[in-house]
């Protein structure tokens, strides 16, 4: 089977979700790749004293695309996209069981992944004190103890974030090639902050909530922290294996845009934080969604 339609869109996150939604109000027959609906809304987060709550600023706009998406468009595609070819003046998407269709456009929505240590307690206390995004998690942990895991600019960057909530901040890192990145002055005079150089992550304990961790050096010495939040922030990687072939990326994968979402390829847009314009949050987000749907809009209305 090849069916044939205006838009696909590739993710059912707030990006897509955004987009969808004015896309369908708009008329143009579209089908949505949704495997996981809601992507990053979805997720609460917890600590002691405080409960699950839905931690996400503009959840309740998503939601309201949802339903209108679910109204005007019923069940989305749960399967995946693997592989989208560019056959001028259409796009072929091979879907994950064999089976292909045919778009005129295509807006890849599809987000991005955070890398994970892979330490027992990670997966046990995520959302109960571990967290991949300390832009959305920091105001959580005013007056507590933390600790940031990782070298490179979001690990920098989120080091600085804490340091005026927490109490007390542990960075730690792998080596000393933090300290020849620009942001390792603005880091050095912050006296909460405590950097453990040449330090690894053993795993991550609590009881309900995370309560510390437990690290080694090289020399085989063992250190516990105590601690009530981790953030994980070793990088994210972009969802984009099944474009990266065809359009152009930064050097992680993240799809180069321009200010109206368009990708490199006439008739591909992306949104969201499979970009290279990403910011982690779901106004953005929903923003890149709605300026993309109206960017396809217009590519439409002018193609044969």
């Amino acid at each position: 089977m090849n069916a044939q339609y205006d838009v696909a869109i590739i993710g059912g996150g707030p990006a897509g979700l955004a987009a969808a939604t004015y896309l369908l109000h708009a008329r143009f027959d579209v089908l949505l790749f949704a495997p996981e609906g809601g992507g990053k809304v979805s997720y609460r987060f917890a600590l002691r004293g405080i409960p699950h709550v839905e931690t996400v600023w503009g959840a309740e706009l998503v939601h309201q695309f949802q339903a209108y998406v679910h109204a005007h468009l019923g069940r989305s595609d749960s399967r995946l996209v693997e592989h989208v070819e560019h056959v001028p003046p259409s796009f072929r998407l091979h879907l994950s069981d064999g089976d292909t269709v045919t778009a005129r456009a295509v807006l890849v929505a599809t987000g991005a992944s955070p890398q994970k240590l892979f330490v027992p307690g990670e997966d046990e206390f995520w959302g109960r004190g571990v967290s991949y995004s300390a832009i959305s998690h920091a105001p959580f942990f005013h007056g507590r103890d933390v600790a940031v895991v990782g070298q490179g600019e979001r690990a920098l960057q989120a080091a600085i974030e804490l340091s005026h909530l927490a109490h007390k901040v542990y960075l730690i890192v792998g080596n000393e090639t933090w300290m020849k990145h620009p942001l390792a002055s603005a880091i050095k005079p912050l006296k909460n902050v405590n950097v453990f150089t040449y330090w690894t992550v053993e795993r991550i304990v609590g009881d309900q909530f995370v309560t510390g961790i437990d690290l080694t050096n090289p020399q085989g010495v063992a250190r516990h922290l105590e601690v009530e939040g981790v953030f994980i922030m070793l990088g994210v990687r972009p969802n984009s294996d099944m474009v990266r072939h065809l359009v152009e990326c930064d050097e992680d994968g993240h799809i180069i845009i321009d200010k109206q979402g368009r990708a490199s390829v006439p008739g591909v847009f992306a949104a969201g934080d499979v970009t290279d314009t990403y910011i982690e949050q779901v106004p953005i987000a929903l923003g890149d969604g709605v300026k993309a749907a109206i960017s396809i809009w217009r590519y439409l209305a002018t193609q044969p």
